[in-house]
This record gives C-alpha cells, structure tokens and sequence, in this order.
C-alpha cells in the first residue's frame, strides 16, 4: 500500500513538472514571424504575449529609421543556441523578426 501511494505521488510529481515547465520558445517566435506587417509599435505591444517581455524603452538603433526592440525574456526558454531577438520597425512600422547569435 505505502507503494502505491509513492508510486502515485511521483507520478503526480512529474506530471506538474513537465505541465509547469513549458518552453515558448517556439510560441514567441511563431507570434514575431505573424505580426501583421506595418502595425505601429503601440499596436504590437497590444498584442503582444504575457509570456516575453520585450525592452520598448532601449531600442537598438540601426539608422534614424530603424530600430530593433530585443525580446530579453522568454518564460521556459531553453534555447542552448542563446539567440537574441528582436522586433525590427522602419519608420515606425513592424517590419519582421530578427535573430542573432
């Protein structure tokens, strides 16, 4: 009997752990890939997931038109490769994902 009940807590146990543990990794990666393009930066942080987090208030400036917002944080990331990403807009409309090693 005593067991049974261990066998059924560590099943339970690895259950939560495995449900808990998600990587959206490829989630946020699908949700940069579909933003609509030309959307303003007010209109993508409104879409955007409750699981990344990007920096809006230190954008990378690439030239007076274009800057990239990096996606510091994606919760479960297990990405052993530690790609940046980041949100590129030209005159401040969404233009496409861009990933770095």
């Amino acid at each position: 009997m005593k067991f049974s009940i261990l066998k059924n807590f560590i099943f339970f146990f690895l259950i939560v752990v495995i449900v808990s543990c998600k990587d959206y990794y490829n989630d946020t990666i699908e949700w940069a890939d579909n933003i609509e393009a030309e959307l303003n930066i007010t209109e993508v942080q409104k879409q955007q997931p409750k699981f990344i987090e990007v920096d809006w208030n230190n954008p990378l400036t690439v030239s007076d038109n274009e800057k990239w917002y990096l996606i510091t944080e994606i919760k479960g990331n297990r990405d052993i490769l530690n790609m940046s990403h980041f949100l590129v807009f030209k005159n401040g409309k969404y233009k496409y994902r861009e990933s770095k090693k």
